[in-house]
């Protein structure tokens, strides 16, 4: 459901601009499993295999020709690769990386499929409120002497300290807390945590088998919803 809430609009400039705006948040995610079902139920010939097979082959293949510089048509848009920057001279290069030289992925959706998804849509008004969602910002290890370290190769019981903004939770929620997410998309809630703040969590890696993890951070800022957040890097968890 989309829930939508009202609050002070700070980029009120001049007279006649209102003092409230609404701003809107989605409580509920339709993962893959979930769209598998959807697509076994919608035709009983397709197979759980056939399913995955194809959005695992459409993943491959949309990354692949979208990274060669296609324009991938969908039944419901468009991906494609853009690039922004600025440069002094005529002939500077384009240099991705370089400065404010941007190579960035779009989807762009068809007028009628973005009309359908928007006509008599689900909504629900929530009130007012602050939505204080969360961020990770950095990762890193803590080393015996309790110093930093870059070092992302964790055994089981070293602590990973994860800095970021409205990171703290209810640990006594099992939705809620930090995830290790292995390649297989299997998830592990981490039990064991040294600290839990506004800004800094510590927590204790258990023990699971070795591999890339990512890091997932799962809380509850309102009444109603759940927010998440995904490290922008994995760890490393050896036997």
């Amino acid at each position: 459901m989309v829930q939508i809430y009202a609050y002070q609009n700070s980029l009120k400039t001049g007279e006649g601009k209102d003092k409230y705006c609404f701003r809107s948040v989605v409580d509920q995610t339709m993962d893959n499993e979930q769209l598998v079902k959807e697509i076994i139920s919608y035709n009983s010939t397709i197979t759980d295999a056939d399913a995955r097979a194809v959005l695992s082959v459409l993943n491959d293949r949309v990354r692949h020709f979208v990274n060669l510089g296609y324009k991938v048509e969908l039944p419901f848009g468009y991906v494609y690769n853009k690039a922004n920057g600025t440069v002094a001279k005529l002939n500077d290069g384009f240099i991705p990386g370089k400065g404010n030289h941007r190579i960035t992925t779009v989807f762009k959706f068809k007028e009628d499929a973005s009309s359908e998804m928007t006509k008599d849509a689900s909504y629900k008004l929530a009130g007012s409120g602050y939505v204080q969602f969360p961020s990770i910002k950095e990762i890193s290890s803590i080393l015996p002497n309790g110093t930093e370290s870059e070092n992302l190769e964790f055994s089981a019981g070293a602590m990973l300290r994860i800095k970021g903004k409205n990171v703290s939770f209810d640990a006594e929620d099992e939705i809620q807390g930090v995830f290790l997410v292995s390649s297989d998309t299997t998830e592990t809630r981490i039990s064991n945590y040294n600290r839990i703040g506004t800004n800094v969590l510590e927590a204790y890696i258990p023990s699971v088998a070795a591999g890339s993890y990512e890091i997932k951070l799962v809380t509850k800022p309102g009444t109603e919803r759940y927010e998440k957040a995904v490290s922008s890097t994995t760890i490393t968890i050896t036997a």
